[in-house]
């Protein structure tokens, strides 16, 4: 499960061979800075909704393939994939698990082993990473790409993104252990209201039976 999360909140990182000449994320490229900041904008001031498709594939594997939607409104955020659901508040997080009706409750904090959405959409002030613009498309793609330096992002070695008129459009990853992760972004909008307390904290009535794990440390 890590390993998909991982490369769903990568929403503004990539990756290319030949970066001999940039060796700190002061030789990031001016440009794709600019790109990556005017796209992320739309997801700091208003409630997102984003619909995706992820396939993953395994060396010697048969390819996995995934629907699914985040919904974030500043600091709260909600994951729904096939196997599980993951809601936080921006205090706690919840991780539900669909196959065994549990759901362990985590501080959410950077002292864990966790990246939450608002953390990678605003990578590009990283210092984890060098990024440059590698080509502007006739379809108005911008192929962004950068390499991860030292620290959270070693065990990926490639990453690729895509920014079609300044909105997110694809992710690709590259993992050290040769598997593949593909993110397809279908659909973005922007919800004028909802309601936050049954997206972004856990019900337990909404889960009968459910099992639950807490795993906070205070």
């Amino acid at each position: 499960m890590k390993s998909i999360l991982f490369i769903f909140f990568l929403c503004f990182v990539a990756y290319s061979q030949g970066y001999a000449q940039y060796l700190g994320a002061k030789d990031s490229d001016p440009e794709a800075l600019k790109i990556l900041t005017n796209a992320s904008e739309g997801f700091k001031s208003k409630n997102v909704r984003l619909n995706f498709n992820l396939k993953i594939s395994y060396p010697g594997k048969a390819a996995e393939t995934n629907e699914g939607t985040l919904y974030q409104a500043g600091k709260n955020y909600r994951l729904e994939l096939k196997d599980y659901i993951i809601m936080s508040n921006g205090t706690t997080r919840w991780v539900y698990l669909r196959g065994p009706n549990e759901v362990n409750i985590y501080n959410e904090s950077s002292g864990q082993d966790w990246i939450s959405p608002q953390d990678f959409l605003q990578l590009y002030t990283s210092k984890e990473f060098v990024f440059v613009l590698a080509a502007n498309r006739p379809d108005g793609t911008a192929v962004i790409e950068a390499k991860p330096l030292k620290g959270k992002f070693e065990e990926y070695s490639k990453f690729t993104i895509g920014v079609k008129n300044g909105m997110l459009s694809y992710i690709n990853g590259l993992s050290s252990d040769g598997t593949r992760q593909e993110m397809s972004i279908t659909n973005v909008t922007n919800p004028a209201t909802w309601d936050a307390t049954k997206l972004f904290t856990f019900q337990a009535e909404s889960f009968p039976g459910v099992h639950v794990e807490d795993l906070r440390l205070d």
